[in-house]
């Protein structure tokens, strides 16, 4: 059997608020799931889901990273439209950066991007 990530799903406060903020900042395009979903497919990598939930969980353990390029100018972005830097980039030597956003209601975002040439799997 073969195995791979679905999809990606976070618990947001306000899951369109969130949907229009990676809209703005990556171009996905989100769509309506009833009152309290969102989703995104985006071209490449699992579907991205947004719950929408009355309070966000205490001590969740499950990060996703978003697999980007040019991470300076995607922290930069996220900080323009009313998110901000939740952990500064980290390198890891012969592998990449990574970092963490926050969402303007307090999501928590990875990001990562690889070094030229390399491909995570």
């Amino acid at each position: 059997m073969t195995s791979w990530i679905s999809h990606v799903e976070w618990h947001c406060r306000d899951a369109q608020a969130v949907a229009d903020f990676l809209t703005a900042l990556l171009g996905w395009a989100f769509a309506p799931h009833g009152r309290r979903y969102r989703e995104a497919i985006p071209a490449h990598g699992p579907r991205i889901g947004l719950l929408q939930v009355d309070v966000l969980p205490a001590g969740e353990t499950q990060q996703a990273f978003i697999a980007i390029s040019e991470l300076d100018a995607v922290l930069a972005h996220a900080c323009a439209l009313g998110g901000g830097v939740a952990e500064m980039p980290v390198t890891i030597p012969g592998y990449g950066r990574y970092a963490r956003i926050r969402a303007p209601d307090g999501t928590v975002l990875g990001l990562f991007e690889a070094e030229v040439g390399l491909r995570p799997i």
